[in-house]
């Protein structure tokens, strides 16, 4: 009897953490989407706010506030990492998604181009939040769950720009003044801080709940291994972490697919300057890469955790052995046909999202510990995002041959270093 109530009350509270391990991930999905939603209004705006003549804004204005604010990006990464290792993930979150929502509407209300830049650059550090965003999803998720609960959250970034730009535009298209506009995301902001605060906390033990398997178990022990970093301070976890040799082959593959990935930013300049088309048909032929990079997340997130490490291997190589032939094929020919650079576009956003998004961030969560997981997040996301920042100045000075060459060394740099990480014993 006694085992059988025992039996009843394991399922019962397994069935319990399931439920909470999905509000939890509908709080983050919802606070991240929040945060793209707010950066991407301050951004889709800009062409109405060059029309605005009672403000100071005009395309070099345009230019340095994009420039500071990728800086402040950059410096938040690093903060919020340190920050929720010291406060909590939840905490950090919250506060940051509130300042968030605070400056979109300090944005909406200034008039000088001085106040603007510096709105937006403290916008900008604030929705740095990837790190707690890690931190919370390894103490909520079992490792084995790490692909689909990514996966999805890739997703709610690659939708959320989309879907943000397509309501921005709506409402300038009905007439709505570009600060109201700013300030619609603002107040959203403000009710997902409200719902989060009732779905989302800290781990499960903070429910009463059994904390999430973050490795396999011991087989003499029979309970999970301690991680060596979790008993570290920060500054033993940093000598660490430089110690390392896996660090640096994942800082490789961090800073080569980031540059890579960028491309995709590019695409509608490129079909416009080097196909010659008119923007509207330029940005309809680039729409497909972030639409192959839904698709590829929805495909790899749901195969990767059920793979075996060498299989794991094979498919991300296989992945980016694609991304290669699109890069090599779009610097090969200089006039190649439109439909062809189409399908190129496509399979380009479907081959490198994969690779780009879950088997970096998956060994983010794992080599970090329960405790350092937003440390390590935060230094190899911030060393992607200079190499996003110098490939973006590249594509200013460097024609398109020359760049997809650059492009092409860093799609085969990540080939390599990716492939050295998953026949590892640190393989995610």
């Amino acid at each position: 009897m006694t085992a059988s109530t025992s039996t009843k009350t394991q399922i019962v509270s397994a069935m319990s953490k399931r439920r909470w391990q999905w509000l939890a991930f509908l709080g983050l999905f919802l606070g991240y989407w929040g945060s793209v939603f707010c950066r991407t209004a301050t951004e889709a705006v800009m062409p109405a706010m060059m029309q605005d003549k009672t403000i100071q804004f005009d395309k070099r204005t345009a230019g340095t506030m994009l420039a500071c604010g990728n800086g402040a990006f950059i410096l938040g990464k690093i903060l919020c990492g340190v920050a929720s290792e010291s406060f909590g993930g939840t905490r950090v979150l919250t506060v940051s998604l509130l300042l968030v929502a605070f400056f979109a509407i300090a944005y909406a209300r200034v008039f000088t181009a001085s106040m603007l830049i510096g709105s937006y650059m403290l916008l900008k550090l604030f929705t740095a939040i990837w790190p707690a965003i890690t931190k919370l999803l390894s103490a909520w998720f079992d490792k084995q769950d790490y692909g689909k609960v990514l996966g999805g959250m890739s997703i709610g970034f690659q939708a959320g720009s989309v879907i943000a730009t397509v309501l921005i535009g709506s409402m300038l298209s009905r007439g709505l003044h570009w600060r109201t506009v700013v300030t619609i995301p603002a107040v959203a902001m403000v009710m997902i801080v409200c719902l989060k605060q009732f779905i989302l906390y800290e781990s499960p033990s903070k429910l009463g709940l059994a904390p999430a398997t973050r490795e396999t178990e011991s087989p003499a022990k029979q309970k999970p291994q301690d991680h060596p970093m979790d008993p570290m301070s920060v500054r033993q976890a940093l000598v660490y972490m430089m110690e390392t040799p896996v660090f640096w082959v994942v800082a490789v593959a961090s800073m080569a697919l980031s540059g890579v990935f960028e491309l995709q930013i590019f695409m509608p300049l490129y079909f416009k300057e080097a196909l010659h088309l008119t923007p509207g048909q330029a940005a309809q032929a680039a729409a497909l890469a972030p639409a192959g990079a839904i698709v590829s997340l929805v495909i790899g997130g749901g195969l990767y955790d059920r793979l075996r490490r060498q299989e794991k291997c094979i498919m991300i190589s296989t992945f980016l052995l694609i991304t290669v032939m699109c890069i090599g094929t779009l610097w090969q020919y200089k006039n190649i046909d439109v439909k062809l650079a189409v399908v190129v576009a496509f399979f380009l956003g479907f081959s490198v999202t994969t690779p780009f998004f879950l088997p970096i961030t998956i060994f983010y969560m794992s080599f970090g510990g329960k405790r350092h997981t937003p440390t390590v997040t935060g230094i190899l996301d911030c060393l992607g995002s200079l190499a996003a920042v110098v490939m973006d100045n590249l594509m200013g000075s460097f024609a398109w041959k020359d760049l997809f060459a650059v492009q092409l060394g860093c799609a085969v740099a990540g080939l390599v270093s990716l492939a050295l990480l998953l026949s590892s014993r640190h393989s995610t």
